[in-house]
């Protein structure tokens, strides 16, 4: 049995990841939103945003890993935690260990999504490219430009 007050500490601290991985989700969901609409001038701040909360995620992560090991079992997941808690307060850890594991899989099936569509698009792009890389009269225009010193025009940008 795990004591009251490391169990209040532990419900505290996922509480507190919970709301984090929440907030994650909707920062995963909004770029997911941005992507499909093709709005890339977001995609930089979203990437930036996203590794924050990596960063961010590694040392909520220490912080669980350190007050597991105060249970006496660290290695245990929560959902083992559960049991070891007492009868007043299981019915709050099994709620939050619900909604967190509904909130982690929804943030694992959006970030695939957003996977899958970059890839997707990088995919078009490089299609398109190759399409025009491979078009000997846009080759000889290119080639043209190149030569006077300017920069050939760009239906597509290289840069993504």
């Amino acid at each position: 049995m795990i004591d009251r007050k490391l169990a209040e500490k532990l419900l505290q601290f996922l509480s507190e990841y919970l709301d984090f991985y929440k907030n994650f989700l909707q920062i995963e969901t909004e770029k997911y939103d941005d992507l499909s609409n093709s709005k890339v001038e977001t995609i930089d701040a979203h990437v930036k945003t996203e590794e924050a909360f990596m960063l961010k995620s590694r040392g909520l992560e220490a912080e669980r890993e350190k007050l597991v090991s105060q249970t006496g079992n660290p290695k245990a997941t929560f959902r083992q935690l559960i049991d070891l808690f007492e009868p007043s307060l299981r019915p709050k850890a099994k709620e939050i260990f619900d909604e967190l594991s509904q909130v982690m899989l929804n943030l694992k099936e959006i970030n695939l999504r957003c996977n899958n569509l970059t890839e997707l698009k990088l995919h078009r792009i490089q299609t398109d490219l190759n399409r025009l890389t491979n078009h000997p009269e846009l080759q000889k225009v290119y080639a043209s430009k190149l030569g006077e010193g300017a920069v050939p025009p760009s239906i597509l940008s290289k840069k993504v």
